[in-house]
């Protein structure tokens, strides 16, 4: 099939990406081993508008960080992954959709820093839940760890089949109520000012390669250990946290691996 300004305007390719096509390839071109060496250096998003609209062709996978996986759709940094869409820096991992950092999980979509777990969706943990750890079938829960069937709940631990456990709040283990809570969680959010601890290094390698996703070796991602991952908190956010009536020094300590005085 021979590729055609006329082509890509009929099939809705914005401007900027016309401009592109007409600039490298005013004659039209064909899809083959020359034209894919030489769009090398075209931008991604265009690279991805043509595989969803005019030709699904796997080699363009290489353009786009792809090793060794399968149908991936507007994805960056994807390795030994298949069915992966909208997402970033995926490694070993199937079913994955609008999602970033997620190692070693299945069927996950709309989440962040998923590991090891499976049927996760619009969460940053697992199915509108948060921190969550290799649990299965949870829905609308929060804190969840070796658990399955768990339906709105918080703070659940190795338990089966549970529903509608309530809300507690607490700092440092001592129980307060809702306000005082809400306080301290505001005003430490103010002073992390968007930091969270990072239990992988697919970040830095995104970082060190540029912040270009097609450029990150995923198959170098790793775990952390707990001090690593906590090592860049902010330093004001630290000495606010030990200036809290309810710190607890040794707590913090075996929580973060941050030494405090």
């Amino acid at each position: 099939m021979k590729i055609t300004y006329e082509l890509l305007q009929e099939k809705g390719a914005c401007t900027d990406g016309l401009e592109w096509f007409k600039d490298n390839f005013p004659e039209g071109c064909k899809l083959c081993e020359e034209t894919i060496a030489k769009i090398d250096d075209a931008p991604t998003e265009f690279v991805w508008w043509f595989y969803n609209n005019v030709q699904q062709d796997k080699r363009l996978y290489k353009l786009c960080g792809v090793n060794r996986s399968n149908c991936v759709n507007w994805s960056y940094g994807v390795n030994r992954s298949n069915g992966v869409n909208r997402s970033n820096g995926v490694n070993r991992s199937n079913g994955v959709s609008w999602s970033y950092g997620v190692n070693r999980s299945n069927g996950v979509s709309w989440s962040n820093g998923v590991s090891w777990s499976n049927g996760v969706s619009w969460s940053n943990g697992v199915n509108e839940s948060y921190g969550v750890n290799r649990s299965n079938g949870v829905n609308g829960s929060y804190g969840v760890n070796w658990s399955y069937g768990i339906l709105n709940s918080y703070g659940v631990d190795n338990a089966l089949f549970l529903a509608d456990k309530p809300r507690t709040y607490s700092i440092f283990g001592k129980e307060v109520d809702e306000r005082r809570f809400c306080k301290v969680r505001d005003e430490l959010y103010n002073k992390l000012n968007g930091w969270k601890p990072t239990f992988n290094n697919i970040k830095a390698l995104y970082i060190k390669s540029g912040s270009d996703w097609k450029l990150t070796p995923i198959q170098d991602a790793e775990e952390l250990s707990i001090k690593d991952a906590w090592s860049g908190m902010p330093m004001e956010a630290v000495e606010y946290v030990k200036s809290l009536p309810e710190f607890d020094a040794e707590m913090f300590t075996k929580i973060t691996g941050i030494e405090v005085e």
